[in-house]
């Protein structure tokens, strides 16, 4: 095995690993070929433009897999969410709105035309986004049970706790249930036997 083989050989480890398994020896096997018939200056060349174009583009495949993408989504939904809530607690009105109205875009883009070419259809994540929907109905019912009562009896240590608690809770719900009636449902063409 020559230099230049061992070289190109250690290149391929910038692929993702099902890529090297399944098309790392077709590789090795294509580069030895360039340089047998064009030499080593344009084996090189090709290759590493190729490598230049064909590295980003699966590393990017791999990271935009259904489910890092789906978590990457749902951690940018809660953060905006979360800041959202904190800009409001400081009466800070105009960035609120700002912020939940992104939050609200990135949910519909999300099932966007990007996001269904990278999903498989999946009727369990809709019936579960309603349920982390309703979940988190009944902690903001609970945070503004307990707030009103402590209003009533003139106290409002509460109040910090409820923002903390009650108001993510509360933005969450509206996140979580308009995902998850935007989630399609499972269709009779879809559904295995």
């Amino acid at each position: 095995m020559s230099t230049h083989d061992r070289i190109y050989r250690s290149l391929l480890w910038l692929y993702p690993r099902e890529f090297r398994r399944e098309y790392g020896d077709d590789l090795v096997q294509n580069f030895a070929d360039l340089l047998a018939l064009n030499g080593v200056r344009a084996a090189w060349s090709r290759t590493s433009i190729d490598l230049i174009i064909t590295v980003p583009r699966y590393r990017l495949e791999t990271i935009m897999s259904e489910q890092k993408s789906a978590t990457t989504i749902n951690i940018a939904l809660f953060v905006l969410c979360a800041l959202a809530a904190l800009s409001l607690s400081t009466g800070n009105y105009p960035l609120s709105a700002l912020l939940f109205i992104v939050a609200l875009v990135l949910a519909f883009v999300q099932r966007g035309a990007l996001a269904q070419a990278i999903r498989t259809l999946d009727h369990n994540r809709r019936r579960s986004r309603l349920r982390v929907a309703a979940s988190l109905a009944v902690v903001t019912a609970i945070s503004m049970s307990v707030w009103l009562y402590d209003l009533q009896d003139g106290e409002m240590s509460s109040l910090s706790l409820t923002f903390l608690v009650g108001v993510p809770a509360m933005l969450g719900t509206f996140v979580y249930l308009i995902v998850g009636l935007l989630t399609p449902r499972e269709s009779a063409s879809f559904k295995t036997v």
